[in-house]
């Protein structure tokens, strides 16, 4: 009888490969364990999935482990069953997912070094060794050095060519110089639970009782929490700080890096018990978190998806904060949904999870509401000053707007104009009735386009010619535009000459978006144009007025999810607001303020939810059936396309009666030389659902080559 292995690589596949443990690694490697072995012609590190014990020699040729490093890092099994779980639900490599639990630094890390052989000394000596070979030689006559450091002195932007070829004709030699570093030990699993004392959290609301008592049995379970971010930051201060000091650690997600600003000052309340994890840290900041989180000194992380991998355990609480933000997906890298990343942790950690938002998804919402799992904590105390104006922001600036910014820019405050798009987005709308041309199957806004004037649907890519006249109130229909924000600048520029304007937009880069950002925290720029993407940098409570130009036609965006994301832009943008007397909103809009934009700036979004919930219901959209948005790209839309194609005639095949939507071609904003496809199918049931997975998976173990994520809204 032999001992065997099956071994996960962190490679975009996802078979496993089966090994033979020589004798000597019996009993030392475990499930979880890393191992080095050989895969073609390369030697890989990867992960133990599972240890075999078989009485017959397979028929194939089956290769050794080569080694397994002393005291290595082990992961725990729970990672295992999280990575493979996730992999079947997000269409992901487990390989690559497991990847994300590796310390942040190998134990044994080599560095290079070089040195100088007699025969290089000779050659030197002799005159024969010039350009660059002989300005590296000489380097080496007084002593060892990197080849960084060789590659900074030289300034070469090659290195490797020149060290090779003089390392093949001997005249020097390469050396690696081993660096140890301390070996991670886990926390003990159950030192949590020793020493609780039965001391509840005080202030805290009555609808947070069913979380004390469900942590006090060890029992888990999901909820959702609305509510103002105030009252929410104070309703989770209270549970972290009640269930990490007794029945251990806390997640607490963001959706990206900036919104860990918002949770700054929480997490320097809770001290050396708190940390961050999110992929920019320093490595050395990195390797000390790691070590503090591990050792169990460090029991709260605030941190991004990658948190979810930390490989600690027992997990009492995983909070997902912003929940409704799209952000939450990402499809590059390891593709996968943090919120259902969190729901499955969480279910084999059996830790309580809460869905945090003071906007959450319709579809989320509706499932807690039924299930009386919802924590309301109320709507916000603070209702400030709020105007609507109907008239077009150029001329608002010579008149109205202009006196009550003039006011507020008197009085020391500051300006924050909200704008949907940095260009120009058309569509058809009836500026009487309001009606907006929307597509007959799908029932979103249909695109207007600049070239023929044709109308298309972003679903399933209908286009029709432009209509002329409303068919409701026969009247003219009139292209609706997007004032963008380099009109406005333009527009604040003439009406303000003396004041700064600044502008947080995507594309502007990180580097700039920093020196605006600190220009705009010290005052000296009052006025600020932004985007959605300002909205996840900008300080909270900053703002002394507030100006959203057009919301309304976010509502007319080609997703069905318009209305659900425009009161929940609204919702972020009235958190830059400060709470004191005299702050104030303007919104402008082309015409009637939509119901959905006055609900928002209410915070009545009970109210918006009784009225969208009816709209998903008769178009049967989530909570009352299952959307899978499946995308498949590559480095050029006919590889796209050709997958694309395979896919749909054997889902035609296999799946005969499949409602799908598309497919669509679209182009990464941040890759535009890569496109593209995207389709979505609509199911009914979750038994609809897994299936499909499971066959979408065998595709792409079948056609490694194409790129494929699912996104499944439910």
């Amino acid at each position: 009888m032999s001992s065997y292995c099956q071994v996960l690589f962190p490679l975009p596949v996802f078979q496993t490969f089966l090994y033979r443990l020589p004798p000597e690694l019996t009993g030392k490697v475990q499930p979880g364990s890393r191992v080095i072995a050989p895969l073609g012609t390369r030697k890989l590190g990867g992960y133990v999935l599972e240890i075999k014990e078989l009485t017959r020699e397979p028929e194939f040729k089956v290769k050794e482990i080569i080694s397994c490093p002393q005291d290595s890092f082990r992961l725990p099994e729970v990672i295992l069953k999280f990575a493979l779980e996730l992999s079947g639900r997000s269409l992901t490599a487990p390989g690559l997912l497991l990847e994300m639990a590796e310390p942040p630094a190998s134990r044994v890390k080599p560095r290079l070094r070089l040195f100088i052989t007699e025969k290089g000394l000779q050659e030197l000596v002799s005159g024969r060794m010039k350009g660059r070979r002989g300005q590296i030689l000489s380097l080496l006559v007084e002593r060892q050095l990197s080849p960084v450091y060789i590659k900074r002195k030289l300034k070469l932007r090659e290195i490797n060519s020149y060290l090779r070829s003089l390392s093949q004709e001997g005249l020097l030699e390469i050396r690696e110089k081993i660096t140890r570093k301390k070996t991670f030990r886990m926390a003990a699993s159950d030192n949590f639970r020793q020493l609780v004392l039965p001391v509840r959290p005080d202030g805290l609301p009555g609808v947070g009782q069913p979380l004390l008592a469900r942590l006090e049995a060890g029992q888990g379970g999901n909820f959702l929490l609305t509510g103002s971010l105030d009252r929410r930051q104070d309703f989770l201060r209270k549970i972290t700080d009640y269930s990490a000091g007794r029945y251990g650690f806390v997640l607490i997600l963001v959706p990206d890096i900036q919104r860990l600003e918002k949770w700054r000052l929480l997490e320097k309340e809770f001290g050396s018990r708190a940390a961050s994890w999110h992929s920019q840290l320093p490595d050395k900041v990195r390797e000390n978190v790691w070590s503090q989180v591990l050792s169990g000194r460090t029991r709260i992380i605030f941190g991004t998806r990658s948190a979810l991998f930390l490989p600690v355990q027992p997990i009492s609480l995983i909070v997902v904060d912003e929940e409704h933000d799209d952000l939450h997906f990402q499809a590059d890298g390891p593709a996968f949904d943090t919120r259902e990343a969190a729901r499955i942790r969480a279910r084999l950690e059996n830790s309580l999870l809460i869905f945090s938002s003071s906007c959450p998804r319709i579809s989320q919402y509706h499932r807690h509401l039924q299930a009386g799992t919802l924590l309301d904590l109320g709507r916000p105390e603070f209702v400030p000053r709020l105007n609507f104006y109907d008239k077009d922001i150029a001329r608002l600036l010579k008149k109205e707007l202009r006196e009550e910014i003039s006011s507020c820019l008197g009085a020391g405050g500051n300006v924050f104009f909200l704008v949907n798009r940095k260009g120009y987005a058309g569509y058809l709308f009836c500026p009487s009735c309001g009606y907006v041309a929307r597509c007959p199957q799908c029932r979103i806004a249909l695109n207007l386009k600049a070239k023929g004037g044709e109308l298309s649907c972003s679903y399933c890519g209908r286009e029709t010619p432009a209509l002329e006249e409303c068919p409701v109130c026969r009247l003219k229909l009139r292209p609706g535009r997007v004032r963008g924000s380099q009109y406005l600048k333009e527009q604040l520029q003439a009406a303000f000459p003396n004041q700064p304007v600044e502008v947080l937009e995507e594309g502007v880069g990180e580097k700039a978006a920093e020196k605006s950002l600190k220009r705009i925290r010290s005052g000296k720029s009052p006025l600020v144009i932004g985007t959605e993407y300002a909205l996840r940098r900008l300080p909270l409570n900053h703002f002394s007025c507030l100006v959203l130009v057009n919301p309304e036609s976010s509502l007319n965006r080609p997703d069905f999810r318009a209305s659900e994301k425009t009161v929940a832009l609204t919702s972020s943008a009235l958190e830059l607001l400060r709470n004191e007397e005299g702050s104030g909103v303007a919104v402008v809009t082309a015409g009637p303020p939509p119901e959905a934009i006055v609900q928002a700036m209410s915070g009545d979004f009970p109210g918006f939810y009784q009225r969208e919930i009816e709209y998903r219901r008769l178009l049967n959209y989530p909570p009352f059936s299952y959307l899978l948005e499946v995308g498949l790209d590559g480095r050029s839309l006919r590889s796209s396309g050709r997958s694309s194609r395979l896919l749909l005639e054997q889902l035609d095949r296999d799946f005969p009666g499949l409602e799908l939507l598309g497919p669509k071609v679209s182009r990464k904003t941040w890759r535009k030389e890569q496109r593209e496809v995207r389709l979505m199918v609509r199911l009914s049931s979750e038994t609809q659902v897994e299936a499909l997975l499971s066959y979408l998976r065998k595709f792409r173990m079948e056609k490694p080559a194409a790129h494929l994520w699912v996104r499944l809204w439910q």
